[in-house]
């Protein structure tokens, strides 16, 4: 019986990785969540005998030790995939561009700290946390969610200037998985930065808390999506397909994860350190 471990997990795509992982239920699914009492999370795990939720928050360090060691009960002590999907933004000033961010001291640290507290941060602890479980795991596999919006080629090619605490925090994200795969290859564990491509999760709710590789997650004031986001999604697919203009807009979640999972699948010591797409490639990403 194969076991996964998946942050962020009480929506998105997070959610979607636990809802597919256990459709199979030879698997034994653990989703990482801040909230276990989360409606989307606790409604699916109690539909599904082989989930298990269980509360960590992966800025808080002693909190995602804690995780690791009721998971490590779960399953006897061993892991054989951590997906860390966990990040945040300040959605309030994703739309500036580099010139435009405040000499200011603490509004700065108010914009990169989400994403460094998440994904770089969340990422260093989580990935030391539940390292003893991967090490005596079978697939010996960690999977960090990245974003092509950290890809030099891309940002270049599509002139995309705004994001950037989002995007520099990706970009970290990256080099760290680069630095753990070349510290654990010896260890026959493979770790990867994984980019799920530019997904829609709106949940028919104001979009007020995360990104998630190119993804919106939702939160907060229910409603249909608003003008300014069905018009902030037209600029950004425009500015894409100078990328790759064959792209008809965004892909649905359990595309995404569907085939993430298919790459996870394939994840080898070759490909271990790099960004990969969802559909397995570098340098197209979308």
């Amino acid at each position: 019986m194969s076991s996964y471990a998946i942050t962020g997990a009480s929506k998105g795509i997070g959610r979607e990785f636990v809802r597919q992982l256990a459709a199979d239920t030879t698997k034994t699914v653990l989703a990482i969540v801040r909230d276990p009492t989360s409606s989307g999370i606790s409604e699916l795990a109690s539909r599904l005998p082989n989930v298990h939720v269980i509360k960590g928050d992966v800025t808080d360090p002693d909190s995602i030790l804690e995780a690791a060691s009721a998971a490590a009960e779960v399953t006897g002590g061993k892991l054989d995939v951590l997906i860390h999907n966990s990040n945040a933004v300040d959605v309030a000033t994703m739309s500036l561009n580099p010139t435009q961010l405040p000499f200011d001291a603490q509004a700065i640290r108010r914009i990169f700290d989400p994403p460094f507290s998440t994904g770089i941060y969340g990422g260093i602890w989580t990935t030391n946390a539940f390292l003893p479980l991967i090490e005596r795991g079978t697939q010996k596999k960690i999977v960090h969610i990245s974003s092509a919006m950290a890809d030099l080629d891309l940002i270049k090619a599509t002139g995309i200037s705004y994001g950037v605490a989002y995007s520099i925090g990706k970009a970290g994200m990256n080099v760290q998985v680069a630095k753990y795969a070349a510290e654990l290859a010896p260890r026959g564990i493979k770790v990867l930065a994984l980019s799920p491509g530019w997904v829609d999760t709106w949940e028919g709710k104001w979009p007020v808390a995360t990104f998630t590789g190119v993804i919106m997650e939702t939160d907060m004031i229910a409603g249909e999506k608003p003008p300014e986001v069905m018009q902030a999604e037209s600029v950004m697919l425009k500015q894409f397909q100078t990328a790759e203009p064959e792209l008809k807009g965004q892909i649905q979640p359990e595309e995404s994860v569907r085939k993430s999972l298919e790459v996870i699948g394939r994840l080898d010591s070759k490909a271990s350190g790099f960004l990969l797409s969802h559909n397995g490639t570098r340098g197209k990403w979308l």
